[in-house]
């Protein structure tokens, strides 16, 4: 977690319990009080084909990955976006045939 833009919330230890965070200022219901890029991320099986492997959008019309044809994306942005991560996979893929499941 970093600590950038996190103003609003004091990093604190309690022991016992380790680190959390408390409040500065008062949160209203959907308010985000810090985010960071997942460091994995799994789509369901059922919907590989609907969910964008990057952004996570359901759409009904989405481009796979012609080298492993299993990834799923909107557009060249989220394909360009995933690649970094996906190269290994891609290349797992391809040689193993197949994809793993969620599980």
């Amino acid at each position: 977690m970093t600590k950038g833009g996190m103003e609003s919330v004091e990093v604190f230890t309690s022991e016992g319990k380790g680190r959390g965070l408390k409040a500065q200022k008062e949160f209203l219901p959907g308010d985000v009080i810090f985010a960071e890029p997942a460091y994995a991320a799994v789509v369901f099986d059922s919907l590989t084909h609907v969910i964008c492997h990057t952004c996570f959008k359901r759409q009904e019309r989405l481009h796979r990955c012609g080298q492993c044809k299993f990834a799923y994306y909107c557009d060249r942005t989220c394909q360009r976006a995933a690649w970094l991560n996906h190269k290994n996979e891609c290349s797992a893929i391809k040689k193993h045939g197949k994809a793993p499941t969620e599980n």
